[in-house]
């Protein structure tokens, strides 16, 4: 219990409490994800299929965006890398834009100027705002 209690004091100081959400957001996904696992086991059993069954499975259904897919997948690695480098308010902006532009884009269409100039508002006030609410009013530390 007091390794419990200690690691909660070292880790809600001020200067640390950007480090212990993810480890708490960390953990319910954990414990999630065993939920899930426990209850695909539960209906296996139940209706007697096996636990993995790959057998036509695809992973991909017909038509799907993988542009989108592969997309927010580097940006979100992008935006990992950028945020030790840019801080939390450029990084964000940046990425929340290039976000908003990625899933704005349509293969027939393109780009509306109209949707950028919204991605690009969204994304200056967001991270402004974000900032401002957690640095400023709770006085959490971000990235």
């Amino acid at each position: 219990m007091q390794q419990v209690q200690e690691f909660l004091r070292q880790s809600l100081k001020i200067r640390n409490l950007h480090l212990f959400f993810p480890k708490v957001i960390g953990c319910i996904c954990a414990i999630l994800l065993v939920i899930i696992i426990i209850q695909r086991l539960i209906r296996c059993i139940r209706t007697g299929t096996p636990f993995i069954n790959l057998k036509g499975y695809h992973f991909f259904d017909e038509g799907c965006d993988k542009l989108k897919l592969f997309g927010s997948l580097a940006l979100t690695i992008g935006y990992l890398i950028a945020l030790p480098v840019l801080h939390f308010v450029n990084a964000s902006m940046i990425f929340i834009f290039l976000f908003g532009v990625l899933f704005d884009y349509n293969r027939e269409k393109g780009f509306s100027f109209m949707s950028v100039l919204i991605s690009a508002i969204i994304a200056v006030a967001g991270s402004w705002l974000t900032w401002y609410l957690f640095f400023q009013i709770f006085n959490i530390t971000l990235p």
